[in-house]
């Protein structure tokens, strides 16, 4: 007996499996905050040939963090544990197109090309997903799921449940317990998936696929400070929604109006 998704995720086992001869090739340090993007936060800094950006803790507001390269800020260690070097590869495929599209950006000339806009969208949905608020969103939902499909199925499910037990060892179970160990068996592959970090791998490149076709379908617009400059933070998309002189974010890309 499985539990089964013919949804999004339906593919995760499949996909787990492809990269498994790549899963022990990983990054160590993983930006969430492209570096291309992060350079247009820079500014030159004395005694220094590389320009910098001024990072700041917004939970320790009166730390004074020194001025760092780009390539040292906007980064988490182990962000996604298995097979990380593979999608580092997928995210720079979006990156390497980066300084065209903001050079375009600058001279005003982007939203006329279909190209440009394309990979200003696809910025937008990797840095939606690729940031610590998603990898929170899908801590907290695996750790509702499994014990909730597991009461589902110990309930809801009860006799195809004792019917797997059946097939599987012959007499019927004595008792609870042997119906709740048959439970635990059947979350326990994607209980380790979760925990060696192979579930977050494919999940995050799915839902970069998905939000890739869902940033395809939206107007962009591009905007300007009147004064003064725009600050970035670590995760620098979101999904934002008005309603009167209210603003929400934290919410999914179909939430959005």
């Amino acid at each position: 007996m499985n539990v089964r998704n013919t949804g999004s995720g339906s593919r995760d086992p499949e996909r787990i499996a492809e990269l498994a001869p790549k899963a022990s090739d990983n990054i160590k340090n993983q930006h969430v905050v492209s570096q291309v993007l992060l350079s247009e936060f820079t500014t030159a800094v004395e005694h220094t040939t590389v320009e910098h950006v001024q990072p700041y803790d917004l939970q320790q507001p009166e730390r004074r963090s020194k001025t760092q390269p780009p390539r040292g800020v906007g980064k988490i260690e182990n962000f996604v544990l298995g097979a990380s070097t593979s999608l580092e590869t997928k995210w720079g495929e979006v990156e390497r197109e980066l300084p065209g599209a903001f050079a375009a950006a600058k001279a005003g000339t982007a939203l006329g090309d279909p190209r440009m806009t394309g990979i200003l969208r696809d910025v937008v949905a990797l840095h939606y997903i690729r940031s610590q608020h998603y990898r929170e969103v899908f801590d907290h939902i695996f750790n509702e799921f499994v014990p909730r499909q597991r009461h589902w199925l110990l309930t809801e499910r009860a006799d195809q449940l004792e019917a797997a037990y059946l097939q599987r060892t012959g007499p019927p179970p004595t008792g609870p317990q042997e119906l709740a160990a048959l439970a635990d068996e059947i979350f326990s592959l994607m209980i380790e998936q979760y925990h060696d970090g192979s579930l977050l791998r494919v999940r995050i490149e799915d839902s970069f696929n998905r939000a890739r076709e869902l940033m395809a379908q939206n107007v962009l617009t591009i905007l300007q400070p009147e004064e003064g400059e725009f600050l970035i933070g670590d995760n620098p998309a979101l999904a934002v929604r008005e309603e009167g002189d209210n603003l929400f974010y934290g919410m999914a890309l179909r939430s959005m109006p």
